[in-house]
């Protein structure tokens, strides 16, 4: 933008996204069937959506939260391992050497017995018959038969277990692909706006590119809902250029103020009576000075510009300001190339109050300072047009960028802090309605603390947020920080010391951090073999004796007799038993440990704040639901991504 911009409106129609404007932006989108150049309709559509909405300072990423785990996931199909009993039993029995003579003895007398019934012939078959069966039921037999049964009951388990182990991942796969089809209609990026609502915010750190992206992210919405911002540029980086390039195609205003350029043919009375003339100079080269200094130079510095200024007939102009001082030096020579700078009577008014100002040596040294630094501004290149008083560059729904360039060093700090003090002056004398109004000043590190707390009380005080952008943390800058009614961001921090104080400032709290993880796995095999043999052996041994006689008259005779006998019996019993027993367990126990430790540490390492993106953020603020510490980021395109959310994420209370 050149000088002549300054007062020129480029395209000023009203800056209601529902209004002209936003139809002709979505006009510039094009109509299907229609050829536009796609970089064209692409800047189109972000200026569109730049300009939508509440105002924000920038996006903040949520991830969407991870799947629940399924009720099933710590419940996995178990394998069991088919019992192998019958094997092991069968072992032992193989191992133990059984005879089998007792079946080898049937075999001959059956082979006997059917010789003598059918012949050779029958006596073969049945001899083979019993060998095989013999074969068949032998220890060796039962064993590899066992194993075989073994075998193909592990091959159904395992089978199983396949089958049941994958029915179970397809439940929790299921389960996941369902919450991640939700999580994808989910919103990502959430604007980021201040809950507390201050009317002061200082952004330190961060770059010109940086502070571009910051301020077109939050001076869109402003401007869209028709309040004016006003950016004072002292970097020399045109951070608001990219805002103007938006807003100019969204049909807002935008003016173009160069500084010191547009000063010099503008008439210094109509936004200053001589005292304010005054006092403002006063403190633009009194903010040049270390802190400290003598307080009686800032009086000799508004009593010499008053009295030139009250004696100046016609306009007040740096340049014919500077002549009066020179008048007042003694030193004032009409310059044949500008005749006319002063008439004669003005000549002659201040020369008659060189008494009045003092002949001392501290008030000459003086006066020539201040001349000086006159002569230095109104020795600048002239803009195409005058300046207008500052109270104009609040135009409802416009953006004016006032910048501060020049070649000459020490002209160009001396212009910002002119322009500095003026708008501090507008400030004072409430010429912006409040609670209207933006002000932005970028790169104000040098004006001092001093200078910067003075603003920030004097816009809160009419009703205008006040936004710094400052690129370092220094010590005057940390005094500022976290000031009353105020929010405070951090942007990338490449110098390590102002890093560790950008993170003493965010603060510290205490964090649970573990130091320790033990995983114990054991595992208990418990294996027994019984057998137990038995055998009873029992004789009975039984006798007895019987005697006995008989006698008995009958008739005539006489008759006796006698008998008498003995018994024995023996018997034997015989019993055996056999009894084999196995038993198998197995116990497996696996335990997790997890040791915990409290530390007190930086909310945000200092090393975080040094590898923040150009465009990354850091809010620190205290709002309704206590301080809060948001990262963001507040590049411009990401209104054109999908998945936006329109309103804040919900603060935790």
């Amino acid at each position: 933008m050149s000088a002549a911009e300054n007062t020129t409106e480029l395209e000023g129609r009203d800056a209601d996204p529902s209004g002209p404007g936003a139809q002709d932006a979505q006009g510039a989108l094009g109509k299907p069937g229609q050829s536009q150049d796609p970089e064209e309709r692409a800047g189109a559509e972000l200026a569109l959506r730049v300009f939508s909405g509440d105002e924000r300072w920038g996006w903040e990423f949520v991830q969407p939260p991870e799947p629940p785990a399924h009720r099933d996931a710590q419940n996995p199909p178990v394998y069991t391992e088919p019992s192998d009993a019958e094997v092991r039993a069968a072992q032992e029995r193989a191992t133990g050497g059984r005879n089998t003579s007792g079946f080898g003895c049937l075999t001959l007398l059956t082979g006997g017995a059917a010789f003598a019934a059918g012949g050779a012939g029958a006596a073969a078959v049945v001899v083979i018959l019993i060998l095989a069966l013999i074969i068949a039921t032998s220890p060796k037999a039962r064993l590899r038969a066992a194993q075989r049964r073994l075998q193909s009951a592990r091959e159904r388990a395992q089978t199983d277990h396949h089958a049941r182990r994958r029915a179970w991942q397809d439940r929790l796969d299921a389960h996941r692909a369902e919450h991640l089809r939700h999580n994808g209609t989910l919103d990502t990026w959430y604007p980021i706006s201040l809950d507390s609502g201050p009317s002061r915010i200082d952004v330190f750190g961060g770059t010109g590119n940086g502070w571009a992206s910051l301020l077109a992210t939050l001076g869109g919405p402003i401007l869209g809902s028709g309040r004016p911002v006003v950016v004072l540029d002292l970097t020399q980086q045109a951070v608001a250029l990219e805002l103007a390039g938006l807003a100019a195609r969204r049909g807002v205003t935008v003016a173009h103020v160069p500084m010191p350029g547009a000063l010099l043919g503008m008439d210094l009375r109509e936004e200053f009576t001589s005292e304010e003339l005054a006092e403002t100079f006063a403190e633009a080269l009194a903010s040049m000075r270390p802190p400290g200094a003598d307080i009686d130079l800032h009086t000799i510095d508004v009593d010499v510009v008053q009295t030139v200024t009250d004696l100046l007939e016609g306009p007040v102009t740096l340049a014919r300001l500077a002549a009066g001082l020179r008048v007042l030096l003694r030193v004032y020579d009409a310059d044949p190339s500008s005749p006319g700078l002063l008439s004669p009577s003005e000549i002659e008014s201040i020369t008659r109050a060189i008494d009045l100002v003092g002949q001392g040596e501290r008030v000459q040294n003086e006066l020539r300072y201040v001349r000086a630094q006159t002569e230095l501004l109104a020795k600048a290149q002239a803009a195409d047009a005058p300046d207008t008083p500052a109270s104009a560059w609040w135009k409802p729904g416009s953006l004016t960028v006032v910048t501060t360039e020049d070649r000459v060093h020490r002209r160009k700090d001396l212009t910002d802090r002119f322009v500095f003090f003026r708008l501090l002056h507008t400030l004072r004398g409430r010429a912006v309605a409040a609670g209207s109004g933006t002000l932005v000043v970028a790169g104000a590190d040098h004006l001092g603390r001093e200078a910067l707390e003075t603003m920030a009380r004097q816009a809160r005080t009419a009703g205008v947020r006040l936004v710094f952008l400052l690129e370092h943390l220094r010590e005057a800058a940390v005094q500022v920080a976290g000031g009353s009614d105020s929010a405070t961001v951090f942007m990338r921090m490449g110098n390590g010391e102002e890093a560790k104080a950008a993170a003493q400032f965010i603060g510290q709290e205490h964090k649970f951090l573990v130091n320790q993880l033990t995983r114990q796995i054991g595992e208990t095999l418990t294996e027994g073999r019984g057998t137990s043999y038995s055998y009873q052996r029992g004789v009975s041994d039984t006798e007895g004796f019987n005697r006995g006689g008989s006698s008995g008259w009958s008739g005539l005779s006489h008759n006796s007799g006698s008998n008498w006998g003995t018994s024995r019996s023996t018997t034997t019993s015989l019993s055996r038993s056999w009894q084999d027993s196995t038993n198998t367990s197995t116990a497996r126990s696996t335990t997790h440990g997890e040791n915990l430790s409290r530390v007190y540490e930086f909310t945000v390492e200092p090393t975080q704040l040094q590898a923040l993106p150009t465009t990354g953020l850091l809010l620190v603020e205290t709002g309704p639901h206590g301080r809060r510490v948001v990262f963001g980021d507040c590049n411009p395109g990401i209104n054109l991504l999908p998945r936006l959310s329109t309103r804040p994420r919900p603060s935790l209370p």
